[in-house]
């Protein structure tokens, strides 16, 4: 299990914050989006929790995955290959808060968030230690679905909820009144290849 967050976790989390929203002032061109997808991954991951068994400290980590996915845009304009671009710019900013191994499982959740999941020729991933991987898999797996339900950058989509089963994982979307959602539905369908890899189960969506 990826460790916890160390004794001072509530003022690293503040500085650590302010260091994630000094970045994303710099890069990124449209904050209400990686906001509104920052709260939905947040919400998958407390409905989740039954399954996936992680706290506070990986909730961080992927609250800073979800601000920052998109910042490799400012170096790509045509998008071509900005996830990897923003996980390249996680990496190399001047953090004063994060250690090299958050850092790193940052970078990573951030560069799942599109195109391929993560492959054994990966090598910023299998330099990873194994549980540090299985965090990267999970949480990226969440912030996919997330960025998905976000395809259109308008924020269609108000709330969601998560049920759990044996057979199967349903994930209950609340679109804001008379908002459509079908492009939304169609790239989370897409998108959840890697939750469904690590959950061992299909994940479903329905309007709640």
């Amino acid at each position: 299990m990826t460790p916890p967050l160390p004794a001072s976790s509530q003022e690293v989390a503040v500085e650590a914050e302010a260091e994630v929203a000094a970045l994303v002032a710099r890069y990124e061109e449209e904050p209400e989006h990686v906001t509104h997808v920052a709260a939905l991954a947040d919400a998958l991951f407390l409905a989740l929790a039954p399954w996936h068994g992680r706290g506070e400290g990986c909730r961080l980590r992927l609250r800073a995955a979800a601000l920052l996915h998109d910042i490799g845009w400012s170096q790509t304009p045509d998008g071509r290959g900005h996830h990897k671009e923003s996980a390249r710019l996680i990496g190399e900013w001047k953090w004063k808060t994060l250690p090299p191994g958050e850092i790193a499982l940052v970078a990573q959740i951030a560069r799942y968030h599109r195109k391929s999941v993560p492959r054994p020729d990966h090598a910023a991933y299998t330099a990873l230690p194994p549980d540090h991987r299985r965090t990267v898999s999970v949480l990226g797996g969440l912030l996919r679905i997330a960025d998905a339900l976000d395809r259109t950058h308008t924020q269609r989509i108000a709330t969601l909820r998560a049920r759990i089963a044996p057979t199967e994982i349903v994930v209950l979307v609340t679109p804001k009144p008379g908002g459509a959602w079908d492009e939304e539905r169609a790239m989370a369908e897409k998108k959840k290849d890697l939750l469904e890899a690590e959950a061992q189960r299909p994940v479903r969506f329905e309007a709640a």
